[in-house]
């Protein structure tokens, strides 16, 4: 299943624990053992080589094999070069202990282990340890033994959630696994039963997911906040690893590097933690707005000038992602022109291409005439891309133009281009 795992070391006690759990995870057909120099470029290489190679002998039990690299991180990045070693080797799973050499006792999860989880394409398996906050003199008592042997999965129906199970199907030797949803409080003492309820009969619906023999499935429906409930109900019993995707519901549509629950699970609970890169498909949709939806539009410019939208002169096109409007762009008729403007995309999911697949949609259908815009001056040539050409202020129809009267010809002073769109383009 995991064909190759790469395993990070910074030679610390943590690290050297991790070595001896990864006997656990099935399906290895080899080890990469990385070490990342954090120090000068110069730095000689001989020394974490020879680490390297006491480190293998560790492993050497596996009957696995085992290869070592040396890696020299780019101006001290250390996630950086541990997800693009694992990118360029095509790893199946990146393992590492949760902390490092160097890292204060009161923190239970490292930044590079959080930054590598955040970051990572890859699934990534962070290893806790009982004891691994008391002294140095005092041995660590190793918690890693059949890690997948009772599993708790957070479960909160979004499309990550059926990932997971889907994966967690395929898993082999699983024991017993947990099935977790988390209610919101304050919830009414009278609703309580209801959600209870109808969280169950969901849970059990993924139960058929899983290819596991009755009675060794359970589902959970507690109330809360999600990150304490999931941390404390893993304590209470004992699991051996809980199993959690990258994102939740509410987040794995945006641009967040890491959901808000996996986040703070991963940095709370003490026990082996699975992060599940999902392998899923969002849905976006790009469309024209109704006049009915005109104050959803209205609610995405609320970071953008609070415009306001007008039945009697507006188009309005957006991109919805997963149902949820993204972003919008607007296309007003003026007594003498067609102007562009409004493009915003919300702050949650910028960088993914929505801005272009507003514009897109809005071109398509209103293209067919001659197009006006004041762009700013580093979106020139974004707007570019789609046939637009700078112009003069005075190529601006009048009822354009005014809305930029303010300038007093200097708009270039007020960070504006003024740009057309020919039909033809």
């Amino acid at each position: 299943m995991f064909k190759r795992v790469l395993v990070a070391t910074d030679f610390s006690r943590h690290a050297d624990r991790v070595l001896e759990c990864i006997g656990e995870i099935p399906g290895m057909e080899e080890i990469v053992l990385l070490h990342v120099l954090d120090g000068e470029p110069n730095e000689p290489v001989v020394p974490p080589a020879q680490q390297l190679e006491k480190k293998e002998h560790i492993l050497a039990p596996l009957g696995v094999p085992v290869r070592s690299l040396v890696v020299q991180s780019e101006y001290g990045n250390i996630v950086r070069a541990i997800t693009g070693t694992a990118a360029r080797e095509r790893a199946s799973l990146i393992v590492m202990g949760a902390r490092g050499r160097n890292l204060l006792r009161t923190l239970v999860l490292g930044s590079v282990s959080k930054g590598v989880i955040g970051t990572s394409t890859t699934d990534v398996v962070i290893l806790h340890f009982r004891g691994e906050d008391a002294p140095d003199t005092e041995i660590l008592e190793k918690y890693c033994q059949n890690i997948f042997f009772k599993i708790l999965c957070p479960v909160d129906f979004s499309k990550p959630t059926v990932d997971v199970l889907a994966f967690l199907s395929e898993l082999p030797h699983v024991r017993e696994v947990i099935l977790l949803h988390v209610l919101p409080t304050p919830v009414p003492s009278e609703d309580h039963g209801t959600q209870n309820a109808q969280a169950t009969a969901k849970l059990n619906e993924l139960i058929s997911a899983l290819n596991l023999p009755a009675g060794r499935v359970h589902t959970v429906v507690r109330y809360g906040d999600p990150v304490a409930e999931i941390s404390e109900y893993a304590e209470e019993e004992d699991v051996s690893l809980v199993l959690i995707p990258r994102y939740g519901s509410r987040d794995y549509a945006t641009s967040l590097p890491l959901g808000r629950t996996a986040a703070g699970v991963a940095g709370r609970v003490q026990r082996p933690i699975f992060v599940r890169y999902p392998r899923i498909h969002l849905e976006v949709v790009a469309r024209e707005l109704s006049a009915e939806e005109f104050g959803r539009a209205e609610k995405v410019w609320l970071g953008y000038h609070q415009q306001k939208a007008d039945r009697n002169t507006d188009r309005i096109f957006g991109v919805f992602v997963e149902g949820v409007l993204a972003a919008v762009a607007r296309c007003r008729r003026h007594p003498d022109g067609l102007e562009v403007d409004g493009v915003f995309v919300d702050e949650m999911y910028r960088h993914r291409g929505y801005a272009r697949n507003a514009v897109q949609a809005l071109v398509a259908v209103c293209g067919t005439e001659i197009l006006y815009m004041h762009s700013t001056l580093p979106l020139v040539t974004f707007y570019a891309s789609f046939g637009f050409t700078p112009i003069t202020e005075q190529g601006l129809p009048a009822g354009i133009r005014a809305r930029f009267n303010f300038a007093g010809g200097n708009l270039e002073g007020s960070n504006a281009a003024p740009m057309r769109r020919l039909p033809a383009a």
